[in-house]
């Protein structure tokens, strides 16, 4: 069931959106499978919502049966939430959490969110992509956000790279992994930032912290499973 849910994503936001506050889904039977377990009872106020972590067993991963990432918001008492893969659009995928709020994930590299406040509407990364892939060593990103009068505002910054190989704690029970920590710093007229990636021997990033805007501030994140 993984295998094939994970690589048969649904069709569209808005639809996706409408089918989930409908109940219902175009193969409603395998969504619930992981809807009506104690993830969506965190969210009920049935369990503690600390415990997140401890309740993403290997088993419930299995049960899920689609890529899952695991979200905190240190700037909101570091809360966390988990995701699901649920559209693939080129190199981005779109990843729901139970409370119908989505992030966009460009090979790993934030891209967007919806639903969770001053959004992120979208980036242009591509010179993002060269640098983490060591082909350069700066680079240009603009980020077109949400204010609070619902206009979209660009903000650019100039980016600068180093590296470094580390070992990192990622997934439901920190499992230590050699990876490359990339530390990205972006200078802004308004603010600098730092964003840091762990990067996996294939490329892969397993985990990063990524700045979203305001109010939102970082977004951390770690893969779960695949």
């Amino acid at each position: 069931m993984g295998t094939v849910l994970a690589m048969r994503f649904l069709p569209t936001l808005p639809l996706l959106a409408a089918l989930l506050i409908a109940g219902c889904s175009p193969d409603h039977n395998q969504f619930s499978d992981f809807w009506n377990t104690p993830i969506k009872r965190l969210w009920q106020g049935e369990e503690d919502r600390g415990n997140v972590r401890a309740a993403l067993t290997p088993e419930l991963l299995a049960q899920i049966g689609r890529p899952t990432i695991l979200l905190t918001v240190p700037a909101r008492e570091n809360v966390e939430s988990p995701f699901f893969a649920e559209e693939r659009n080129g190199d981005t995928v779109t990843w729901l959490s139970v409370n119908n709020e989505f992030l966009l994930l460009q090979d790993g590299v934030l891209s967007g969110t919806r639903g969770l406040g001053g959004d992120l509407m979208n980036a242009d990364l591509s010179e993002v992509h060269e640098a983490l892939a060591g082909r350069r060593t700066q680079a240009v990103r603009i980020h077109r956000m949400l204010d609070g009068e619902n206009h979209i505002v660009a903000e650019s910054y100039v980016c600068d790279y180093a590296q470094r190989p580390e070992r990192v704690a990622v997934g439901a029970y920190l499992t230590q992994v050699q990876a490359t920590q990339i530390d990205e710093t972006c200078t802004g007229v308004e603010r600098v930032f730092e964003n840091r990636y762990w990067l996996s021997g294939s490329g892969t990033i397993v985990r990063a912290r990524q700045w979203a805007g305001e109010p939102l501030g970082y977004l951390e994140y770690e893969r779960l499973s695949d």
